[in-house]
C-alpha cells in the first residue's frame, strides 16, 4: 500500500481513537494508539512506521504519546482536518493521475506513430503491386511486339526471296 495512503488511514484510527474517547466509547481512556495496534492495523513494522509519520511529525497532524500505560501516537487537530478532508488520499490519488496522464502521453504518440508506419508499409506494398502489374503488361507487350516484329520480319524476306527468285 501506498505511503500516503497508510497515512490516511493511520489519521483515520487516530481519528476514531479521539472521537471515541470524546464520546466515551473508547476501549480504553487514553488519547493515543498503541504502536502494535498501529502495526497489525497498518500491516506494517517499525520502520515502515517512521517512514509513514515521518510526514504527519512534521506537518503537526500527530503527537507522540506515552501516558496511562500507551506508548504510540495520537491526532492533533490538524491530523483531524486532514483526515477528514482526505489530505493524504487526495495526493495518493493525484499521483496515480498524473502518472496515467504521463504514461498516455508517451503511448498516444508512439502507437500514432506506429499506426502511420503500418498504413505506409501497406500504402508501399499496394503501389509495389501495382507497379508489378504495369511491369508485367509491359513485358507482354513488348514480347508480342517481338512476335510481331519477328512475323514481319519473316514476311519481309519471305516476301524479298519471293521477288528475288522471280515468283
Amino acid at each position: 500500500m501506498n505511503l500516503e495512503l497508510k497515512r490516511h488511514k493511520l489519521l483515520g484510527i487516530l481519528s476514531k481513537q479521539r472521537n471515541d474517547l470524546e464520546l466515551k466509547k473508547a476501549e480504553y481512556n487514553a488519547l493515543g494508539v498503541p504502536f502494535e495496534k498501529i502495526y497489525s492495523e497498518l500491516n506494517c513494522n517499525e520502520d515502515e512506521l517512521k517512514l509513514i509519520t515521518s510526514e504527519l511529525y512534521t506537518a503537526d497532524e500527530i503527537g507522540y504519546h506515552n501516558a496511562y500505560d500507551i506508548v504510540g501516537v495520537f491526532a492533533k487537530d490538524n491530523g483531524l482536518s486532514a483526515f477528514a478532508n482526505k489530505k493524504y488520499s487526495r495526493i495518493y490519488w493525484k499521483r496515480v493521475s498524473d502518472l496515467t496522464k504521463n504514461a498516455i502521453q508517451i503511448i498516444i504518440p508512439v502507437l500514432s506513430l506506429l499506426i502511420a508506419f503500418i498504413a505506409l508499409s501497406i500504402k508501399i506494398e499496394s503501389l509495389n503491386k501495382t507497379t508489378d502489374n504495369k511491369l508485367d503488361n509491359l513485358e507482354k507487350q513488348v514480347i508480342e511486339l517481338k512476335s510481331e516484329l519477328d512475323k514481319t520480319k519473316k514476311k519481309i524476306i519471305t516476301k524479298e526471296i519471293d521477288t528475288l527468285s522471280g515468283k
